[in-house]
């Protein structure tokens, strides 16, 4: 596949994309998810969708590193000792990171079965949920408490 005639405009044209590009690697991450949303996951399924998740965590642990490794982050350096600690030492890599970061999370969302309209919804109710947590000033030592709001998002 070539990318020159691929138009990508939405959330929507890039799901497919990412499925076959998955695929083409081995992981049929539309399949994955299929099956935990049609409720046909049974106790292999869902290895193998554990599996694959944990590689894609694995790999968007990478890229958070690496866009880590964009910034003067470590404390014992120049930039450190001059006040500019964490100062953006490389713009366009640290672009290509957050990117590379879509694919890994595209796959995520494929695997867990939830499609780019789910996103929408999804992302409103949480931002709701966030906002509340703010609003209400909570503490991290109260985070546990409050842990069953998310099991409310659908």
């Amino acid at each position: 596949m070539t990318t020159e005639s691929i138009s990508i405009t939405s959330l929507e044209d890039i799901w497919p994309l990412q499925a076959a590009l998955n695929a083409k690697a081995g992981i049929d991450t539309q399949e994955l998810g299929d099956k935990l949303v049609a409720d046909e996951a049974d106790s292999e399924s869902l290895l193998a969708a554990g599996r694959a998740l944990k590689n894609y965590i694995d790999a968007m642990m990478s890229e958070c590193a690496e866009l880590q490794d964009c910034m003067s982050w470590k404390h014992w350096y120049k930039e450190a000792k001059q006040g500019r600690q964490y100062q953006l030492q490389d713009l366009q890599n640290a672009r290509v990171e957050v990117t590379d970061m879509l694919f890994f999370w595209i796959s995520m969302c494929q695997i867990l079965g939830v499609a780019p309209q789910d996103i929408y919804r999804l992302y409103e109710k949480k931002l709701g949920i966030n906002h509340k947590r703010q609003d209400e000033n909570r503490t991290q030592a109260q985070h546990g408490t409050h842990e069953d709001e998310n099991r409310n998002v659908v």
